[in-house]
């Protein structure tokens, strides 16, 4: 039995500002072994760190994302970082990402996929990145364009015993590395019947108290806001 790897959600711990570029130390210094990013393309077509497809929330900033030139993105201030960092341009987190993790880069929309591969080939090191995607053809084409990548196919609903095969299979034949599911319906059947597909299992974290019980069972990958209290649970865990 492996401890399973821990992903930062949005590289965030207790009391770090989503998406920011310092969360990202943060994340790593608390156990994570994946820090999550989420991208979204810019007017021009550059892939921006950001995870809603609206500026408001996340940001001082007003309207669509995807309406805004990268450089008008780079200098709008994260709502919630005390020190008003910005909007990260993907390319130089890729060049300064740190050495003891590896990224996760979750594509918010399907058009990012060719800007953000680019990026990786010209920025990133493909062998210590992952990708979160939503469709088949996006997981073939990424795995055939860069081949050490690893790329998790997030199907919503595919995980119901009705389509789970189906779901499992044509991730397999997409050649993604894992899946992601809910918490709530990880049970050692679905663990093993990803794990026959040569298959991780991923999921969010929602009740802590199943936390050493899922890992037992051999889920793969925890992604959670509080890296560092999942890194203490799973001391135990070989």
């Amino acid at each position: 039995m492996n401890r399973p790897l821990i992903v930062a959600h949005r590289a965030m711990t207790p009391g770090a500002t989503e998406n920011a570029r310092s969360s990202i130390a943060q994340a790593v210094s608390s156990g994570a072994d994946l820090v999550e990013l989420d991208v979204r393309l810019s007017l021009d077509r550059q892939p921006v760190v950001i995870h809603d497809a609206f500026l408001r929330r996340a940001t001082f900033g007003r309207g669509w994302v995807r309406l805004w030139p990268s450089f008008a993105l780079g200098r709008t201030p994260l709502r919630e970082s005390p020190v008003r960092e910005r909007i990260s341009l993907l390319k130089p987190i890729l060049r300064e990402f740190p050495d003891e993790a590896q990224v996760a880069l979750h594509l918010k929309e399907r058009a990012a996929l060719g800007p953000v591969l680019k990026a990786i080939a010209r920025h990133g090191n493909p062998g210590k990145t992952w990708l979160w995607l939503e469709h088949s053809d996006d997981v073939y084409r990424a795995t055939r364009q860069l081949p050490e990548l690893r790329v998790v196919l997030l199907r919503p609903a595919g995980w119901t015993p009705s389509s789970r095969h189906r779901y499992f299979e044509e991730a397999q034949w997409a050649g993604a590395s894992g899946v992601s599911v809910p918490w709530g319906v990880i049970d050692a059947g679905l663990l093993k019947h990803a794990h026959r597909h040569q298959l991780r299992v991923f999921s969010r974290l929602e009740r802590l108290a199943d936390l050493q019980s899922h890992a037992e069972l051999g889920l793969d990958g925890v992604i959670t806001s509080d890296p560092g209290t999942i890194s203490d649970l799973l001391t135990n865990v070989p």
